[in-house]
């Protein structure tokens, strides 16, 4: 009788049929696969994670100086001197500023909120109250545009009209009144701003075509 040939195969497939070898085959690179998507959704939640905690973390007192990658300093007005992007304590007064309303300085930090004046920077979207000019910055830092005007009667149709000129959802827009400008409208970018007493469409769309997401931590989209 002859000598009996060993197997090289593991205790598991030994008696297996061939179309059940390449089923735990298959069950095997089924789960490999699996792994690896599990593997790379961590690591991207954890990246997105990390992003978010660093808008929100504070900075530091010291005076951070902008990023001029991301800025237009062309378009429909002059770009402003920079006066900083440093971080204060919410309630420190940061000014002066170079503009009424800014468009650049030292600006608060706290986790966004709709409390005004705590949440800084504060969440897109329209207010019934004026937000502190320490405020505002943040949101332009973020790449926001911000409509301000000052109206002291019936506002109701100076309002439309300036909804009128934000696109979709309002990502990345606030307005808000400002009393005490020199003019009805003030419309602020990063280191711009347009100021008039009339509405103008088409002079407001230029400014948001030029200037919307142009901000040294732009924040494309409505994360707050």
């Amino acid at each position: 009788m002859p000598d009996r040939i060993a197997t090289t195969r593991p205790d598991n497939r030994r008696g297996l049929t061939r179309g059940e070898r390449r089923a735990q085959r298959r069950s095997k690179s089924d789960g490999r696969k699996r792994r690896k998507r599990y593997i790379i959704i961590a690591i991207g939640s954890s990246v997105a994670l990390l992003f978010i905690i660093s808008l929100l973390v504070p900075g530091g007192s010291g005076k951070q100086t902008s990023s001029n990658a991301n800025l237009n300093a062309g378009g429909p007005v002059e770009i402003l001197d920079d006066q900083g992007r440093s971080h204060i304590t919410p309630g420190e007064a940061g000014g002066p500023y170079l503009t009424i309303p800014p468009t650049s300085g030292p600006h608060w930090i706290t986790n966004p909120s709709e409390t005004v004046p705590t949440g800084s920077p504060a969440r897109w979207g329209a207010y019934e109250t004026p937000l502190p000019d320490e405020v505002q910055i943040h949101n332009l830092e973020h790449g926001g545009i911000i409509l301000n005007y000052n109206c002291e009667e019936d506002c109701s149709e100076l309002i439309n009209q300036l909804q009128s000129v934000i696109p979709g959802q309002g990502a990345q827009f606030i307005l808000a009144p400002y009393p005490n400008m020199s003019t009805r409208i003030a419309i602020t970018s990063w280191r711009h701003i347009d100021q008039m007493d009339e509405f103008d469409a088409d002079r407001l769309n230029a400014f948001i075509n030029a200037y919307l997401d142009r901000a040294p931590e732009s924040v494309p989209g409505n994360l707050f």
